[in-house]
């Protein structure tokens, strides 16, 4: 097997892989837990969207231990987490790397700075439940949080662009059209500040983008390569 293949194989390995971390992290939510916080669907993105004490009323307090522990446990998957999604777009670019298409390989420095910044916004969310759990104020921390959420997201936006513009310049334009909406959508939550609404969208269209990695890496394994 040809390394291009390899990594296009590893690739589908990465999806799986970041399937099951998907589900891992959305089970067993708390009773207690409101169906919406702050308009957001999932409350770890209120607490990484949140911009005051107030957007964090959900988790503080006694009453709240129940959904902070939860969080705490989505938390401690997600040590792993941004290696099997950016795992998966690390071995996608390197695979149009090793295909001649040079650009990939900015990909795969997007995609890894991207796993660092989600680990750096880790840290910080476990500080704010810590703090939480405590009883101290965590609001100076939230800058901190709001930096580098947003570190993460405009690096995982960055190579959805760049996945858009390689599939788009290589013939598969149909599969282009999700990673350039969600590289537009992530643009559109930054400039709104990350309004619950806009956000909803975008969280959309980063689920169809994800899965475009394995679906264009089988497209690949079935071509020969062309370069």
């Amino acid at each position: 097997m040809t390394m291009d293949r390899l990594m296009f194989g590893l690739t589908l390995l990465g999806a799986a892989v970041t399937l099951i971390f998907v589900g891992l992290m959305q089970a067993g939510a708390p009773e207690s837990l409101p169906a919406n916080v702050n308009g957001y669907d999932r409350p770890i993105f209120a607490v990484y969207f949140a911009r005051s004490i107030e957007d964090l009323a959900f988790i503080t307090g006694p009453g709240a231990a129940a959904i902070r522990e939860w969080i705490q446990g989505i938390q401690a998957l997600d040590t792993w987490f941004p290696l099997a999604y950016g795992g998966m777009a690390i071995a996608f670019f390197a695979g149009l790397g090793l295909r001649g298409r040079k650009l990939a390989f900015l990909g795969v420095l997007l995609a890894a700075g991207a796993i660092g910044a989600d680990w750096a916004e880790n840290e910080v969310a476990n500080r704010i439940l810590a703090d939480l759990d405590a009883g101290r104020d965590p609001s100076a921390e939230l800058d901190a949080m709001w930096r580098h959420t947003w570190m993460k997201w405009g690096l995982i936006g960055a190579y959805s662009g760049v996945l858009s513009y390689l599939l788009a310049t290589d013939s598969r334009r149909p599969l282009a059209i999700f990673p350039g909406l969600a590289a537009i959508a992530f643009l559109v939550t930054y400039v709104t500040g990350a309004h619950p609404d806009a956000f909803r969208v975008t969280n959309y269209l980063l689920t169809a983008f994800m899965l475009t990695f394995p679906v264009a890496a089988i497209f690949y394994l079935r071509a020969p390569d062309r370069n």
